[in-house]
Parts: structure tokens; C-alpha cells; sequence
């Protein structure tokens, strides 16, 4: 995957292992879930120095020294555990070395996660171990710290623009795929398979213009469902930026197109408000990646935006 290997986690593991100083086990961090097994087969290619037939065989998460647990969309329990702990005594079948993958381990339980605690403290030689956790919150303090912590929170709007140019060439709106997807290469995948984002911004456009204190408490009961909000967010992040580009005089640029809500909308708002507005939504975001409540953080959001206006 192209775009994964331009970030930083990839990267790191790619000096860790080319300087002969990888480390026992490495936890990426990614909010990404649609994407985060793809992520850690990439990064097992590298601890392994896999060739092409391993790394196609990796994907296909049939090569014999890579184990990646659990199945597909499921939850690692204490008997995935276990037989990884069996396993990794065994001597590699392959290489010199062997690699066992856990995905999604922030829905591991503690009794799971505990009994892993044992194997990471003590592993065997040449055994590697990289988890994966959609957040670091869930995992065990002690997990957390005998494993290298990789973080992968978004990629650049340039870089998702240029994904979506490349995997999807019949989309001729990557650039307005990237800006809605908030740095998470899963929704604009989900955008570019999707229908036409014609018009997409004017809710956004629209609930900017309407925005009251008293409807406050009602709009994040509304956005607070995490389907609802995933989908809204970005749309507010468009319609908040091309309202911006309108007050600095460059309605040309804005990528949503210069709707009348949207003008009305800039009309309403400073560019200096609309500033801090787009602030207050990047730390929404984040907060809400680290598993705060969403309807008291979209409440906070839309409070600053109708203080600083």
C-alpha cells in the first residue's frame, strides 16, 4: 500500500530493521480499523524481510513464520492466546525468525490481554511480536509498555488525494474526498465508493447559518451517533473551510462550490472566528478518537463555535 509506506510508523520500523535493532514488539496505534490489518502486514514485511513470495503469502496470511490473530473482524481471547503461546516456542519453519500479529487489541479483554502480558515480558529469541489497537486507551498500561508505540493518527490531504487518484481514476473529485476525509484513508475509501459528493457541504453550510444556543443541545443529540457523527464532521470541516477561503476573498478555491448558505454562512462569521472554529473541531476530532463522549463534545464544539462568532 503506497500511502502507508510514507508514514512514519512505517518508516521507523524500516530503519528499526535495516539497522538490525528491531524491537521485541511494536503496538501502531491507528483509529483506522477498516485499514489497520492491511497496516500491520506491511510493517510484518519488514520485520521479517519478507521476499515477494512471503509477502504475498502474508497477505494472504498464509505464511508459515507470520501468525496473525484472530480471525478476520473478531476479538482475540484467552485461547487465541494461548495458542500463541504454544506456538511461539516453536522454531521458525522458514526464516530465522517469527512474527505473531494481534489485530484489534483494544477489544482484547484483561484476562487476554493479561495472559499476553507473560510471553511479551519474557519472549523467546528470534520471536517478534506487533499488535494492533484502533486506540492505546483500552490496552493494559503494562502491555503498552514493553511494546515500541507506533502512532498513525491521519495522513496529509495530499496524500489521500493522490490514493484516491490512484486506486480509483474515475473519480474526478479526489481532492474533495481527501477534505472530507478528516486524514483517515478508511472513510475516503468509503467516499470514493460511494456516490457523487455534489452539494455535500450545505448541510454543514446550512447548520452554521442556523446555529443558536438554544438548538445546541439538540444538534450534538443529533450528530452524536457515531455513524452520524463520522459522516457530519467532515462535512462541517469542508464548510467551515470554504467559508473561510470566501472571507479571504478566494471563493474560487473553495472545494464544496460557493453554495448560497454557504455565502450567507461566511457572511456570519469572521475569518478570524472561522479560524478558531476549524481549531475547536481538529480537537473534537482527536478527543473523540481518544473515546470521549460524543454528545458533550460535540455540545463544547458547537458552544465555542457560537462564542467566537
Amino acid at each position: 500500500m503506497d500511502i502507508f509506506s510514507g508514514s512514519l510508523p512505517y518508516r521507523m520500523v524500516a530503519a528499526d530493521a535495516a539497522n538490525g535493532r528491531l524491537a521485541h514488539a511494536y503496538l501502531l496505534v491507528c483509529p483506522d480499523e477498516q485499514n489497520l490489518r492491511p497496516f500491520l502486514k506491511q510493517l510484518a514485511k519488514l520485520i521479517l524481510r519478507a521476499d515477494a513470495r512471503a509477502c504475498r503469502l502474508i497477505d494472504e496470511e498464509r505464511y508459515a513464520d507470520c501468525r496473525i490473530f484472530p480471525a478476520e473482524g473478531e476479538r482475540a481471547g484467552v485461547a487465541e492466546v494461548k495458542a500463541l503461546l504454544e506456538d511461539c516456542y516453536i522454531k521458525p519453519a522458514e526464516g530465522e525468525c517469527k512474527l505473531f500479529v494481534l489485530d484489534r487489541v483494544h477489544a482484547m479483554l484483561a484476562p487476554a490481554q493479561n495472559k499476553l502480558l507473560k510471553v511479551l515480558e519474557e519472549p523467546p529469541a528470534n520471536v517478534y511480536f506487533l499488535l494492533g489497537a484502533a486506540s492505546e486507551f483500552p490496552v493494559l498500561p503494562t502491555v503498552r509498555s514493553r511494546a515500541r508505540k507506533l502512532e498513525l493518527f491521519a495522513f496529509t490531504e495530499e496524500a489521500i488525494e493522490a490514493h484516491i487518484r490512484r486506486k480509483y481514476p474515475h473519480r474526478t473529485d479526489a481532492r474533495e474526498i481527501a477534505a472530507l476525509s478528516g486524514g483517515a484513508l478508511g472513510r475516503a475509501e468509503q467516499l470514493a465508493e460511494g456516490g457523487s459528493l455534489s452539494g455535500a457541504g450545505e448541510e454543514a453550510a446550512r447548520f452554521l447559518l442556523t446555529l443558536s444556543p438554544a438548538g445546541i443541545p439538540a444538534a450534538a443529540r443529533q450528530y452524536a451517533g457515531k455513524e452520524e457523527c463520522a459522516r457530519f464532521l467532515p462535512l462541517l470541516r469542508l464548510a467551515l473551510r470554504d467559508a473561510l477561503l470566501i472571507r479571504l476573498g478566494k471563493g474560487a478555491l473553495t472545494l464544496g462550490g460557493e453554495s448560497e448558505p454557504l455565502r450567507r454562512a461566511a457572511e456570519r462569521y469572521s475569518a478570524e472566528q472561522l479560524v478558531r472554529a476549524l481549531d475547536l473541531l481538529a480537537q473534537t476530532e482527536k478527543n473523540l478518537k481518544n473515546n470521549a463522549n460524543a454528545a458533550m463534545s460535540l455540545e463544547a464544539l458547537f458552544v465555542g463555535i457560537v462564542e467566537g462568532r
